[in-house]
């Protein structure tokens, strides 16, 4: 038994199975591995999986103790497993077949006639003994004629037949200069292998020379291109091959087909599938080879990094979305559905099933109804409205409502600490008393720590809902009816009185609103810096040029598209989610809900585009190029100045290949991302699976792909050599917007042409988006007084 194997057993039973199992158990657990590594015997097995009621009885364990801890043990019976390969064993007939050869007795050989021999030979000759004669034919010597030959003569002995093997040699001279080098890995190791004159059987011998057994078969189909390198043993392999042939680091393993692809052998105990392939491509291709403590420093820093991104908000956010709280209300969902029928399918509901964060009926009718009112085309009948709400401002209406109604529903004594009110007891006319916005906002201060701008908004909604004339609650005055009391926030005497002058509740919530919204507006803290994750972008002196160098490295990892088409057509997706994402400077929903129109076919009218609320992508066939076209109605800031009643048009340059990039997006590789799923008609889809509900990014999915590329081709990794950014950190769409402006910012200083850059006014830019600061100021007015100088 290995020294590691048993260190591998011992600090998993310690770390991982002691902590779910009682110690007797665990410690016989440890035993029966240990017994597996020293007796290198594979664990008792049921067909394709383990067989936990063989290892109950040689452990005397219950098997219920086993089943609960399954999961924990699956990892570590896997490992033994790789690493005690199944002893070789014959077949059963074939090894009766020889026992019964040996024990079977020797056939009687024919006799052979003398020979006729001259009678000189006969008097001369010496007899030969048998022995003597097979001795001499095969020109050596045999045990059992020692005696009669005498000692074997090294001199006299026939050396054995065929040509001898080549002389190793280590680094084998080149046979002609280096003049010229392919592309195509196999192409490319072929042709340094006859260079330096190496057959497949003696670069297998030269590899393994070097420690590493790889299949004579392995090394031909290389070089014929029937097969590519990934795993870790065969990653080593290349690069003793690059300096076999003294070739530069990478020479050889940055040819492959899929050069950025994780190579499988580099597994890490103790971590799911899910977790594993997350991790993969941000491990280096000798991650198993290194020590135990540096393992460790990479899975954290991936972690902490890659995955999570280092920053205070994403921490707080992770753990908000490892307890949800706030309350479901499907009829009022169902309404923004009825109103928007063509992205009704499109919105994704995770705890659909979840009965226990279901509102109550009441409250959700409610929710209904006060939806209903805010999206409707023209006011209802009898009623006065300020202001109408859109598909996305509805759903956050609705999300936000949600989060507070489930607050006050949550146990207090719960990892949410919510106030433990009674569902039934939850209603709309709750949002027309003081004491529950006090409640709800001094809730999110404790369970963040300070105050934002949420708050803010929160209780701009209130004081909307509560307006004199306008507010939804001043005009519905029954909605008290179902109004109950609440220990710790609502008595009766409240109700008694609001019912009696509900107009008068309505105005104190409403001055309540209005004044507590201006305190929490300036105390509040930023807690989501926008400017954070990109900070290395926005401090350069181009950020555009510094940000586009992740279209470059995501061109430098692209697939072979003949032989991982899906992968070379989801590459081809980031890389134009990059580039229109830098060329247009939309916001997220409009880059991701823009639909596309394939050459030869008619563009959508711009009334179709302004029903739908979407822009499209469309060849003009007039000036022979690709253009992209937004109505003003799709625009979050429609009524910005920046439109003044007019549509977003723009046509796409031709730089650095885009236009072939999107043809060929459109003819080849957005078909096959669909597969058979229906084409929602977008230019962007997901990759379609059978489990897909739909092939259409949504707002959640379409964050997690950009945010995904940035992991994979932005953020530098100083262990495998990958990424084009160094702190860099995972971002959405959005913050293409802060990198455009700033860069128009720190050229020309003037924001108003960095409002031209994402559809907006300079007051916004100069609030939200542009990261122009006294020092990049000053370094803009020194370069026009110093001109002065240098002309000098």
């Amino acid at each position: 038994m290995s020294l590691r194997l048993h260190r591998v057993i011992s600090d998993y039973v310690r770390l991982r199975i002691e902590p779910a199992l009682p110690p007797r158990e665990a410690m016989a657990l440890r035993d029966y591995f240990l017994g597996l590594a020293k007796d290198r015997r594979w664990p008792a097995r049921n067909g394709s999986g383990f067989d936990y009621q063989a290892i109950a009885e040689a452990t005397s364990i219950p098997l219920a103790s086993l089943l609960n801890v399954k999961g924990i043990l699956r990892p570590l019976l896997d490992a033994i497993v790789r690493e005690l390969p199944r002893a070789a064993s014959a077949k059963p007939k074939l090894a009766a077949r020889k026992v019964s050869r040996r024990l079977a007795a020797p056939k009687a050989k024919p006799a052979r006639k003398p020979k006729k021999r001259s009678a000189a030979k006969s008097d001369t000759a010496r007899p030969q003994s048998a022995a003597e004669r097979v001795a001499r034919k095969l020109g050596r010597q045999r045990k059992d004629t020692v005696s009669i030959l005498g000692p074997k003569d090294p001199a006299t002995t026939t050396k054995r037949r065929g040509p001898l093997p080549a002389p190793f040699v280590e680094f084998p001279t080149p046979l002609w200069e280096d003049t010229r080098s392919f592309a195509d890995f196999h192409r490319e190791l072929d042709r340094q292998a006859r260079r330096h004159g190496d057959n497949n059987s003696m670069l297998q011998r030269a590899l393994a020379t070097a420690g590493i057994v790889v299949n004579v078969f392995t090394v031909r189909n290389w070089r014929k291109g029937i097969r590519y390198p990934r795993t870790v043993r065969s990653m080593q392999a290349l690069a003793a091959i690059e300096r076999r042939y003294r070739l530069p680091a990478g020479h050889l393993s940055g040819r492959l087909p899929h050069p950025a692809r994780a190579v499988t052998g580099n597994n890490v105990l103790g971590l799911s599938h899910a977790e594993h392939r997350r991790l993969a491509w941000h491990l280096p291709d000798d991650f198993s080879t290194r020590p135990a403590k540096e393992q460790e420093e990479i899975l954290a820093w991936v972690r902490e990094v890659v995955i999570r991104g280092s920053t205070s908000y994403r921490a707080y956010q992770a753990a908000a979305l490892r307890t949800p709280f706030a309350l479901r209300l499907p009829e009022a969902l169902a309404v923004v559905d009825a109103r928007w029928k063509s992205q009704a399918a499109r919105r994704q509901d995770n705890h659909a099933n979840d009965a226990a964060m279901l509102a109550s009926p009441n409250l959700d009718r409610e929710m209904a109804d006060l939806v209903a009112f805010k999206m409707a085309t023209l006011t209802p009948y009898g009623y006065q409205r300020s202001g109408i709400w859109g598909r996305e401002a509805a759903l956050q209406q609705v999300e936000h409502l949600g989060l507070l109604f489930g607050a006050m529903a949550a146990p207090a004594a719960g990892p949410v600490a919510g106030l433990g009110a009674d569902k039934e007891c939850l209603c709309l006319a709750l949002l027309a008393f003081p004491q529950a916005w006090g409640w709800y906002v001094d809730w999110r201060e404790r369970r963040r720590g300070f105050f934002t701008t949420w708050e803010s908004n929160a209780l701009s909604v209130a004081a909307a809902l509560a307006r004199p004339e306008t507010g939804w609650l001043w005009q519905n005055p029954a909605l008290g009816r179902r109004l109950r009391p609440i220990p710790g926030l609502l008595a009766q005497q409240d109700i008694d009185r609001a019912l009696a002058d509900w107009t008068g509740a309505c105005q104190a919530a409403h001055r309540y609103a209005v004044s507590r919204g201006k305190e929490v507006k300036r105390v509040a803290k930023v807690h989501r810096d926008p400017f954070e994750p990109i900070l290395p972008v926005l401090e350069a002196d181009s950020p555009l040029t510094e940000y586009k160098k992740i279209a470059d490295e995501i061109i430098r990892l692209m697939p072979n598209a003949e032989r991982y088409p899906v992968a070379a057509a989801e590459a081809t997706r980031a890389l134009l989610m990059i580039r229109l994402g830098l060329h247009l400077g939309v916001r997220q929903k409009n880059l991701r809900q823009l639909l596309a129109r394939p050459k030869g076919t008619l563009p959508s009218s711009a009334r179709q585009l302004s029903d739908l609320r979407r822009g499209e992508l469309r060849w003009n066939s007039r000036e022979a190029g690709w253009e992209v076209f937004i109505p003003m109605e799709a625009f979050k800031n429609a009524g910005s100045s920046y439109f003044r009643g007019q549509a977003f048009h723009l046509r796409l340059p031709d730089l650095q290949g885009l236009y072939d990039l999107i043809d060929g997006y459109l003819e080849r590789d957005r078909p096959l991302l669909l597969g058979n799923a229906a084409d929602p008609g977008t230019f962007f889809v997901k990759t379609a699976k059978q489990t897909s509900a739909s092939a259409e990014y949504d707002q959640n999915t379409f964050y997690e792909a950009w945010r995904l590329t940035i992991q994979r081709y932005g953020i530098y990794n100083p262990y495998t050599g990958r990424g084009a950014i160094k702190g860099l950190l995972p971002h959405g769409p959005h913050n293409v917007r802060d990198v455009l402006a700033t860069h128009i910012l720190k050229k020309t200083g003037s924001y108003e042409q960095a409002s031209y850059a994402i559809q907006d006014s300079p007051e916004t830019v100069q609030e939200h988006y542009g990261r122009f600061l006294p020092g990049d100021k000053a370094a803009m007015a020194a370069r026009v007084l110093n001109e002065v100088w240098e002309a000098a």
